[in-house]
């Protein structure tokens, strides 16, 4: 399953940014979790990831380690062909209804 997440820092002292990077520097996804796309605001604030995960557990441990920094929300997505035939298909239902 595709995720789009993203994060905002909520400890932003000088001692969590130490402590998060170095962190950071060590760290590496679980297994079941693949990043196709990382990438960190311009304005410093958070950032945003798509993450391929074979559960929501998998991507309960990538995000799991960063708690006391970071905030996190996370949206399963679908390719946009998938998810407009999910959209007809509910058209579709509703029309059925009357």
């Amino acid at each position: 399953m595709l995720f789009h997440v993203t994060w905002e820092f909520i400890d932003t002292s000088e001692e969590g940014i130490r402590r998060s990077l170095d962190v950071f520097s060590k760290w590496q996804p679980p297994a079941g979790a693949e990043f196709k796309g990382f990438y960190g605001f311009a304005d410093g604030g958070g950032g945003v990831a798509l993450i391929e995960a074979d559960s929501a557990a998998t991507l309960a441990r990538t995000t799991a380690p960063w708690a006391p920094w970071l905030r996190f929300t996370s949206t399963p997505i679908l390719p946009i062909e998938e998810s407009s035939a999910l959209a007809g298909e509910a058209v579709a239902f509703r029309d059925s209804v009357g």
